[in-house]
């Protein structure tokens, strides 16, 4: 594999990807000691092992596009950012990164700590490829909006963390980058600086700069993305539309807390030859009867069982219930046969029963049934049975399990004492 690093930011005219990265690596090195390391150069033979941090990383990031990165800690995310912000070297692959470019990563990064705020607002903004005299033009307005008032005059040693977070933002965003980069950092500083941040960063996305984001928060990244990655073991697990990746993020995260497996597609069920009655199959589908595994909102779904009893010939009495679980194993919906006013029900063998759910408002998620069999008083379970998980798909950005029919209603008029914003209109 070749390694690369690509930046033409000189190419007028010429319409480009803000961030291409191709087959991207990166693999640390790791010594049990210095002696080793030690050994390894004088005798050319390896005396290390290898860790994978980055492995066969590929996305596109156009111009003008916010893109996020999402993962659980230890996937290789602050890794990725370091190596767009080109404080880290990638081992191999090809990386393109076109204009300039502006990070906020972790706590304290380029900044000297013996140097005051404004020796730092300097010493940043000339890494960054402003001169003396931008950089001059600038200042004010980087320690106005950090607010930092005569701290900037002490050394940055002597700051808080969201101190530094305050002047980290206030520089990287007033360089007038064309891509942005920021590490979760944001979540240090106080909710009042947080918004001030976001606005400027929704700022940035309006006036077409790029925004590389990576966040724990899913909404932020919901808000803020147009397009996503999930980095999951330093290799990307999705890639694509930002909430599309988030349910698969969050699917994946409910599941791993559990234990359930999304893959499961046949029921479990216990067909001990010892039980007068139990459930041979249970599966989710589609009107024509088809085993789903993906639906959109709005769909109508069905759960067909087949039941079997012992003896052939023998009737037993009792009732249903289902419930519908999202794939943490939490409760969406449940209802029996005796709730909806049944008598007990005549089970046989062989029997085909269904149940509709029409027009179902889950959002998306991945979701399973668990049928029972009850006894006449629907207290003691004679079988259980678990469907095939299936996924749901919704194409707008609500949250939640289930949409809820809803409808805005707003006054119009504003109150007497209020400012009357032009913009607003009044009837």
């Amino acid at each position: 594999m070749n390694t690369g690093f690509i930046q033409r930011p000189d190419l007028i005219g010429e319409v480009m990807n803000a961030i291409e990265a191709k087959n991207l690596y990166k693999i640390y090195r790791i010594y049990q000691s210095p002696v080793h390391r030690l050994k390894e150069i004088v005798l050319r033979r390896p005396f290390h092992s290898e860790f994978v941090a980055l492995e066969d990383i590929n996305f596109t990031v156009q111009k003008g596009e916010s893109y996020g990165v999402i993962g659980e800690n230890g996937a290789g995310k602050s890794t990725l950012l370091k190596i767009l912000s080109r404080t880290l070297k990638h081992t191999s692959g090809k990386l393109s990164i076109n204009g300039r470019t502006a990070a906020l990563l972790e706590l304290g990064a380029g900044f000297n700590p013996e140097l005051t705020g404004e020796e730092n607002i300097y010493l940043n903004a000339y890494l960054m490829g402003l001169t003396k005299k931008e950089i001059d033009d600038r200042k004010d307005s980087i320690i106005d909006f950090s607010e930092l008032g005569d701290f900037i005059k002490r050394p940055v040693k002597t700051y808080s963390s969201g101190m530094h977070v305050r002047l980290a933002f206030s520089i990287a965003t007033s360089v007038d980058p064309e891509i942005l980069i920021i590490d979760e950092a944001l979540s240090v500083g106080d909710e009042r600086f947080q918004k001030k941040c976001i606005d400027r960063m929704i700022h940035f996305r309006q006036s077409g700069k790029t925004i590389f984001f990576c966040s724990h928060s899913m909404y932020l990244v919901q808000e803020l993305c147009d397009k996503s990655i999930w980095l999951k073991n330093g290799k990307m697990a999705n890639a694509g539309r930002t909430s599309d990746v988030i349910n698969s993020y969050t699917d994946w995260m409910r599941e791993k807390d559990t234990g359930l497996s999304i893959s499961t597609k046949e029921a479990e069920t216990d067909k001990s030859e010892n039980k007068r009655l139990w459930i041979e199959s249970a599966i989710a589908a589609d009107r024509r009867g088809r085993e789903i595994e993906m639906t959109k909102i709005g769909e109508d779904i069905f759960l067909r069982m087949v039941v079997r009893t012992l003896e052939k010939k023998d009737i037993i009495r009792g009732h249903v219930a289902v419930g519908i679980k999202r794939n943490d194993d939490e409760t969406v919906y449940g209802v029996t046969t005796k709730m909806d006013g049944f008598l007990p029900v005549a089970f046989f063998d062989g029997q085909v029963i269904m149940l509709k759910f029409p027009s179902v408002p889950l959002l998306s998620g991945q979701y399973f049934m668990l049928v029972y069999l009850g006894d006449e008083h629907a207290l003691h379970p004679y079988d259980t049975c678990r469907t095939n998980m299936f996924s749901v798909v919704n194409l707008l950005a609500d949250t939640g399990m289930v949409r809820l029919n809803h409808e805005w209603i707003m006054d119009r008029h504003l109150p007497e004492h209020c400012e009357h914003d032009a913009d607003f209109p009044r009837d």
